[in-house]
């Protein structure tokens, strides 16, 4: 990051460092960033949950490698003590985030429309192969079919640390 040691009283991050290709990196740039007595906080999906089983999903249909490190590695306390352990007192906290959508025809619009891995999945995949994803995608959210709609639960945990 392009800012001097100990710069920042606080380092955020909400759903973002964790898809750091380099995560030991991106961690110790957190610490550098952060002076001591600051602190530090990221919300990352929780490995095993909802999101997991999405975005296991997705990689099925784009048939690419994996990244070297899982991004829901930022969602397991343990591996977070690895990361920033060594410069944070750390404390961890679970939670649910609930996502409220109409049907599958609507998040399917939705995440085409706006999230960017899917939407540039969808947009190069032959008619054959674009199909089988909706098709897929569709089956994972009827999961969370109820009267109102979809509710899609996605659990994820919340570090916070105060640097050493």
């Amino acid at each position: 990051m392009p800012f001097p040691p100990a710069h920042f009283d606080g380092v955020i991050s909400t759903f973002g460092v964790m898809f750091a290709i380099d995560q030991r990196q991106a961690a110790a740039e957190l610490a550098r960033v952060c002076r001591p007595g600051g602190r530090v906080c990221v919300a990352a999906w929780a490995p095993g949950g909802s999101v997991a089983q999405f975005f296991g999903l997705i990689a099925r249909h784009a048939k690419t490698p994996p990244p070297p490190a899982s991004p829901l590695a930022w969602g397991d306390p343990a591996q977070v003590e690895t990361l920033l352990g060594g410069a944070f007192d750390l404390k961890f906290e679970p939670g649910v985030s609930d996502a409220y959508h109409d049907s599958p025809d609507e998040i399917w619009a939705w995440y085409t429309r706006g999230f960017g891995p899917l939407k540039q999945l969808a947009a190069r995949l032959d008619p054959a192969a674009l199909r089988a994803l909706r098709d897929d995608l569709d089956a994972y959210h009827r999961h969370y079919q109820t009267p109102l709609g979809l509710n899609v639960r996605r659990e994820y945990l919340v570090t916070v640390g105060v640097r050493r």
